[in-house]
């Protein structure tokens, strides 16, 4: 089956009809950290994971893998596990062990970040540019630019091998 395409312009209005139908629908804002940390927080005092859960977050969590694997299924017909990492194979280790660490401490600090900010990019750049709250417009800049530089050092010859 061949791999199709979405257009960008098609998937951001998508994304726009989310969230205000979001919105409408449920009475308050998308986003995903919230839902992560609450998770998190469950199993850092080892209660039931599912006692008083948030419904809501648990289920715009648990949809997020899930929708990921329906689109590959509706419109690519196959999966598989690859360790192929494209344009990052050239600036990120060899050796999968350290690969695998560099990754997971990205993903700890991207969380981290995230926190301290009081939300991730879905909850300020989608929702809070929405709503014009200038603290999420400010936050999705810094964001943005952080992402931009980072991008910049690893593919001008900056290498972490």
């Amino acid at each position: 089956m061949d791999n199709t395409v979405i257009a960008a312009w098609l998937g951001g209005l998508l994304i726009g009809w989310f969230i205000v139908l979001h919105f409408i629908v449920i009475g308050r804002s998308a986003g995903c950290s919230t839902g992560y940390a609450c998770i998190i927080d469950k199993m850092h005092k080892k209660t039931n994971l599912f006692g008083k859960l948030d419904n809501f977050k648990f289920f715009f969590i648990l949809g997020l893998p899930l929708g990921g694997l329906a689109h590959v299924f509706l419109f690519q017909g196959t999966w598989q596990v690859s360790f192929d990492m494209g344009m990052y194979e050239g600036i990120l280790p060899a050796g999968t062990v350290i690969r695998a660490l560099i990754l997971l401490i990205g993903g700890v600090l991207l969380g981290f970040g995230a926190r301290m900010a009081g939300g991730c990019t879905t909850g300020h750049a989608l929702v809070g540019g929405a709503l014009l709250n200038w603290s999420s417009i400010l936050a999705a800049i810094l964001f943005f630019a952080f992402a931009t530089v980072t991008s910049w050092l690893l593919f001008s010859g900056f290498s972490i091998n």
